[in-house]
């Protein structure tokens, strides 16, 4: 149970100090004393950005510190190394002027979702925004999984449930890489068929170009190296002929000068080279010299090699380089991880089909004695003729949704003839405040949490009403810790412990402060709560009479 709060430097409180003792305790005070801020306090506490609490003007930073008893249920595995079993716990959270905010679990730093996982097992906020969530159905399927002990359950199918999810998409993930496998081992087998037709070798190609081109201007060539090898070594003219001359001029002129032994040398060397040169030439005119169908294969083979080219998007100088090439890849490993996969996502349903089977028994058989449970507190509450019926609607997936195989929904009415609807639908503030505290009251034997704060729960509530409001937040004191912030002297009375939150000013300064108000100051309290500021000894003395 909450042991202290302690809040310092938020909006009208410099520093406030409260305890906290087991049973009731309500919490009261005239309007915009700052009993709201406590619950804001708290509300900070357990998690959330602060509602209502700013820094205090002039100071760097607002703390809220609260302390609890031992935990009663196992310590959060996010937090089993900064808690024990048996340790006292302590919460402190600090918001900067600028609205950064920290937290620590008795002395050490934790993240917010340790926090949050932390204060669920530690109180029970119950407010008016808890009326607007009552509204709202997907806040009705907790409820009454808390009746039926459903909650350990519930949440287990749900974490199945998205795993069977994650599991789904990881299998369509490996599905798509399998078929691009398969795509890519399509496109290979066809490289390998048109490498086949192909058969190619690397530069066969340039080749192929080279020779085409020769022959596409052979009749040029043939003309051009025709004349070239007639005028080295045919013609009568030619140059060899020339050089057998001048060869033959220097031979004579040798008998008469020997000098000129070197200039005849490199005439004869000339010669040969010519004569090797005009050779070669002869030979080129001899390769020329094609048959019809030897060029037409040639021509359909340069095709070939151009078409395929065009088929794959690269250059045919690169062609069969590019056909050797490996693609696709072997989808037995991923065929393992499919089957695996399957398996794992089978036994998941398996599992979550028999669950989902147990908790609709469950649910069906428990919401029937919910109902009649939550309608004898309503009556309680003066709603003479209530009607409350659990509703449950199918999933369409067959492994269901979230928590359960159906969606689970509360219907109201509160007047004999009417037919029910949605809760949020039909409700009155007041009404949906009494169905509230109804569910709460009903849930009491069965609900962990061992303290439970109520804000203005009895908004929309008066007189007779407010008498059964008081004895059932007493009643609900006997076995867990109850907090109750209430304008009714009704609730007020019935309390153990009864908190005056007040505004002072002293010196300018303006502040809020609580204490504990016994014996006369209580008697005062009530009496105000009965009739006002202005009080009587005739109301003083009624309220002593309630009282005692």
């Amino acid at each position: 149970m909450i042991q202290s709060l302690r809040i310092a430097a938020f909006a009208t409180i410099e520093e406030m100090s409260v305890s906290f003792d087991e049973g009731l305790t309500v919490i009261t005070g005239e309007t915009g004393a700052g009993k709201s801020l406590l619950v804001d306090a708290l509300f900070l506490v357990s998690g959330q950005k602060p509602r209502g609490l700013t820094v205090r003007p002039g100071c760097d930073e607002g703390i809220v510190e609260a302390a609890f008893t031992p935990m009663n249920g196992p310590i959060p595995d996010t937090l089993s190394d900064i808690l024990h079993p048996g340790d006292d716990i302590v919460i402190r959270r600090l918001v900067t002027a600028n609205g950064r905010m920290r937290q620590s679990v008795n002395g050490q730093s934790v993240s917010l979702s340790q926090l949050q996982s932390l204060v669920g097992f530690l109180f029970d906020l119950v407010g008016q925004g808890e009326n607007t969530r009552l509204g709202q159905n997907d806040f009705h399927r907790p409820y009454l999984d808390g009746f039926a002990g459903l909650l350990e359950l519930s949440n287990r199918f749900e974490k199945i449930r998205r795993e069977i999810l994650a599991l789904r998409k990881e299998r369509e993930t490996l599905n798509a890489r399998m078929a691009e496998i398969l795509r890519e081992r399509e496109e290979r087998l066809r490289m390998e068929e048109d490498a086949l037709l192909l058969s190619g070798r690397p530069g066969e190609y340039e080749e192929l170009s080279q020779t085409l081109s020769s022959q596409l201007h052979s009749q040029e060539i043939l003309l051009l190296a025709g004349r070239a090898y007639n005028s080295l070594y045919e013609d009568e003219q030619s140059v060899l002929s020339m050089m057998g001359r001048i060869a033959s001029d220097l031979d004579h002129l040798l008998a008469l000068d020997s000098s000129l032994q070197e200039i005849r040398g490199g005439v004869a060397e000339a010669m040969e080279i010519l004569k090797d040169s005009a050779h070669e030439i002869r030979r080129y005119q001899e390769s020329l010299e094609m048959d019809p169908e030897k060029l037409s294969s040639l021509e359909a083979r340069f095709s070939l090699f151009r078409r395929l080219a065009q088929k794959y998007q690269v250059r045919p100088e690169d062609l069969v380089d590019f056909l050797e090439k490996s693609g696709g890849g072997a989808p037995d490993s991923i065929e393992e991880e499919l089957a695996v996969l399957d398996r794992k996502i089978a036994e998941r349903e398996a599992w979550l089909k028999d669950a989902g089977r147990t908790l609709r028994e469950k649910r069906l058989e428990s919401g029937e004695r919910f109902s009649v449970a939550v309608c004898d507190v309503l009556k309680r509450l003066r709603i003479d003729h209530p009607t409350f019926t659990v509703s449950f609607a199918p999933y369409p997936d067959p492994i269901g949704g979230p928590f359960g195989t159906e969606k689970v929904e509360f219907l109201f009415s509160a007047n004999p003839g009417l037919p029910e609807r949605p809760l949020g639908d039909v409700a009155s503030g007041g009404e949906i405040s009494r169905v509230l505290l109804a569910i709460k009251s009903v849930l009491a034997e069965t609900d962990m949490v061992p303290t439970l704060v109520f804000d203005e729960i009895d908004s929309g509530i008066g007189g007779e009403v407010g008498e059964v409001l008081g004895d059932l937040l007493k009643n609900i004191g006997k076995t867990r810790q109850v907090i109750a912030i209430t304008h009714l002297h009704q609730v007020a009375r019935k309390a153990l412990h009864h908190l005056l939150v007040k505004k002072v000013t002293d010196g300018g300064r303006t502040y809020s402060k609580i204490a504990p108000i016994e014996k006369e100051d209580r008697v005062r309290e009530i009496a105000r709560m009965l009739g006002g500021e202005h009080i009587s000894p005739s109301t003083m003395k009624i309220a002593k009479d309630l009282l005692s």
